[in-house]
C-alpha cells in the first residue's frame, strides 16, 4: 500500500528585493483575508446549533454548505437555487474579494474552529498576515535560468492580486510576484514531490515574510535503488514501549534467541526531566497566585504571564519531542542496515479512563493527562516513512497487560520495586519497561499465526495489511 506523506517546506521571502508597493499590497491582501477568517469564525460560533454536529468521538464538525447559505449569495446557478439575500452578506462587507477566495478563507476558519479556536472579547484575535492558497492554479512558481536572470533572485512565486482586478470588473487576476531565497536543499525537497498548497506568514519578531509549501511526497522506498535488498537480510522485530518517566524502551527480537546490550535500548534524558519540573513549578505558582483574591489589581498581569509561560513550555516540550523522535529514528536506521526490520509500538488505549479517580494518585493522573503519546506515535511513523520505510513495517498494537505478564511463562507478575517485575512461578526478574517492549513484539508475532481474515490491522491508522507482508517474521516463532 503506497501512502503519500504531506511535508512542509519553509522558504523566506527576500525583503531586500521587495519594493515598497509590493510590501503594501501583500500586507493589504493578507490583512483582508485574516479579517474574513475572523468574521467566519464568529459566524460559526454564533450559529453553531444550526451548522455544527458532533461525531461519536465528541469532535465538532462544521457543515460548509450550511455556512455558505448564511454568508454567500449566488447568481450563476439555476433560478430556483439562487440566493439573493443572506443573513451575513460577506460580499457586501468585502467587495473586492472573489468567491473562490471566500471559500479558501472559509476552509481555514472551519479548520480553526474544529481544532478548538473560539472567539472571545478577552482573547487576542487571529494572527494577522496569514493566508492559505489551496489549489495549485492560484499561484505560480517560476525559476529563471542564469542567462535570463537580470535581477537579484532566480526563484519567484506569483500569487493572485485581487485588489485592483475586481475593481475594474474583470475576471482575470493580476499576479503579485514575490522573490524567494531558495537554497539547494529547498530545490532537492521540491523535486521529491508536488506542491499541494501554499501559505504566507509574517514573523513579527524579525519582520520577515515566509512561504510555507505543503508538499505531497512519495516515500523513497518506492523509488528504484541499487542498495542491497532487505529480503536477503535476517528478519527482526523491534518492540517499543512508550512511557511517562522513561520516554521509550526498545527490545530487538532477532533469529538468535538471546538478548544482549545491543538488543536493549532506553531513551531517557535527565535534562528534559529537570526542565519539565522547573516549568511545572513556575506554572503551579502562577496558578496559585491567580486563584487567590488579588486586592492590588494585578490579576490580569498574572494571567498574561501565565499565558506566555504556557506557550513557552509548549514550544520547549515540542522541541524535546522532536529530539527524542530523531534519536529513535537513528537507532532504527542502524538496525535496518543489518536486519529486515519491522517496528512495533504499543498504543495505550483507554489508559486515561482506566487510571481515573480512585484507581491512581492525583500526581500520576496529572502526568498521565500531559502525556503526548499520540503525537509521538504520529511523528515517529511520519519520520520513518519519509526515510524510506514501507508503511506495513511500522505497526501499532494495543499494549494492555504487556508489562504485567511474564515474558517466559506468560503468567501474571508482581512488582516488588518500581521499575522491576518478578514472576513467582518461574522466578524471573526483569525491567518492567523492557518486559512491556518484549511482550509488544511477541504480541505482533502471535497475531501472525492467528490473523483475522488474513489481515493485520495497524491500531493507529486503521489500515489493514495482508499477512503475506509478514511471512518473513514466521522464522521468529521461537520467541513465542
Amino acid at each position: 500500500m503506497v501512502e503519500d506523506v504531506v511535508k512542509t517546506l519553509k522558504v523566506r521571502i527576500k525583503k531586500e528585493v521587495l519594493t515598497t508597493r509590493k510590501k503594501e499590497r501583500l500586507r493589504r491582501i493578507t490583512g483582508r483575508d485574516t479579517r474574513i477568517i475572523e468574521k467566519y469564525v464568529r459566524i460559526i460560533h454564533h450559529n453553531r446549533r444550526k451548522i455544527c454536529t458532533k461525531t461519536k468521538k465528541g469532535k465538532i464538525r462544521v457543515h460548509r454548505g450550511k455556512l455558505d447559505e448564511l454568508t454567500l449569495t449566488t447568481s450563476k446557478v439555476k433560478e430556483e437555487e439562487r440566493r439573493t439575500t443572506v443573513p451575513h452578506d460577506l460580499k457586501k462587507m468585502f467587495p473586492y474579494c472573489s468567491h473562490n477566495e471566500f471559500q479558501e478563507c472559509r476552509d481555514i476558519a472551519v479548520q480553526l474552529y474544529e481544532q478548538g479556536y473560539r472567539p472571545n472579547n478577552t482573547r487576542p484575535p487571529i494572527k494577522r498576515a496569514r493566508r492559505q492558497l489551496i489549489n495549485a492554479k492560484r499561484f505560480v512558481l517560476v525559476h529563471l535560468p542564469k542567462e535570463k536572470n537580470n535581477t537579484l533572485t532566480r526563484w519567484w512565486v506569483g500569487i493572485r492580486d485581487s485588489l485592483d482586478t475586481w475593481r475594474r470588473n474583470t475576471p482575470y487576476h493580476q499576479k503579485l510576484w514575490l522573490p524567494l531565497e531558495m537554497s539547494t536543499f529547498h530545490q532537492k525537497e521540491l523535486k521529491k514531490g508536488r506542491i499541494k498548497s501554499l501559505e504566507l506568514r509574517y514573523k513579527r519578531s524579525t519582520r520577515e515574510w515566509w512561504v510555507y509549501f505543503q508538499l505531497k511526497v512519495l516515500p523513497s522506498s518506492f523509488y528504484p535503488t541499487e542498495e542491497k535488498s532487505s529480503s536477503s537480510l535476517p528478519p527482526a522485530v523491534l518492540g517499543i514501549d512508550l512511557g511517562i518517566n522513561i520516554p521509550a524502551a526498545g527490545v530487538l527480537l532477532t533469529p538468535k534467541k538471546k538478548l544482549t546490550n545491543k538488543e536493549i535500548k532506553f531513551w531517557y534524558t535527565k535534562q528534559w526531566n529537570r526542565v519539565n519540573h522547573r516549568y511545572k513549578l513556575k506554572l503551579s505558582r502562577l496558578q496559585r497566585k491567580a486563584a487567590l483574591n488579588d486586592q492590588s489589581g494585578k490579576k490580569h498581569q498574572i494571567y498574561r504571564f501565565l499565558c506566555l509561560l504556557r506557550r513557552r513550555y509548549k514550544n520547549v516540550k515540542r522541541a524535546y519531542i522532536h529530539q527524542f523522535i530523531n534519536d529513535v529514528v537513528q537507532m532504527i536506521e542502524t538496525y535496518a542496515q543489518v536486519y529486515n526490520l519491522f517496528v512495533v509500538v504499543g498504543y495505550p488505549k483507554n489508559v486515561r479512563k482506566d487510571k481515573g479517580k480512585g484507581n491512581s494518585a492525583r500526581k500520576f493522573r496529572r502526568k498521565l493527562h500531559q502525556w503526548n503519546f499520540f503525537l509521538v506515535l504520529t511523528l515517529l511513523r511520519r519520520a520513518l516513512i519519509l526515510r524510506g520505510f514501507e508503511p506495513h513495517r511500522i505497526l501499532t498494537v494495543e499494549e494492555r497487560g504487556t508489562s504485567s505478564h511474564c515474558t517466559r511463562c506468560g503468567r501474571k507478575v508482581v512488582r516488588p520495586v518500581r521499575g522491576l517485575v518478578h514472576c513467582p512461578s518461574c522466578d524471573y526478574t526483569f525491567h518492567s519497561d523492557l518486559t512491556g517492549a518484549m511482550n509488544i513484539a511477541r504480541k505482533f508475532l502471535g497475531a501472525l499465526f492467528r490473523p483475522r481474515g488474513n489481515t493485520i490491522t495497524n491500531y493507529l491508522t486503521g489500515y489493514r495489511y495482508s499477512s503475506t507482508h509478514f511471512t518473513v517474521c514466521l522464522g521468529l516463532s521461537h520467541w513465542l
